[in-house]
């Protein structure tokens, strides 16, 4: 049998994400991501609002940030 909506889980991680994006945007940055099709793989880069890349991101750094376990700053 389907359900008519998301879990609660999949509802609180798009809110958690979603007060984490605010965050970020409040503080001049955003998450971005980019195909490197030599590669087959995907780039995540937090950048400032002029595009400039502050810091290159590890799938695990992305998780993180997601979630809100540790939001500021690039690279630990």
């Amino acid at each position: 049998m389907y359900n008519d909506g998301p879990s609660a889980e999949a509802l609180f991680a798009t809110h958690v994400a979603g007060e984490v994006a605010r965050r970020l945007f409040e503080s001049g940055q955003e998450v971005r991501f980019a195909l490197v099709p030599d590669r087959e793989r995907v780039l995540a880069l937090l950048c400032d609002f002029d595009g400039t890349v502050v810091a290159n991101l590890t799938p695990a750094r992305v998780l993180e940030i997601a979630s809100g376990a540790a939001s500021e700053g690039g690279r630990r």
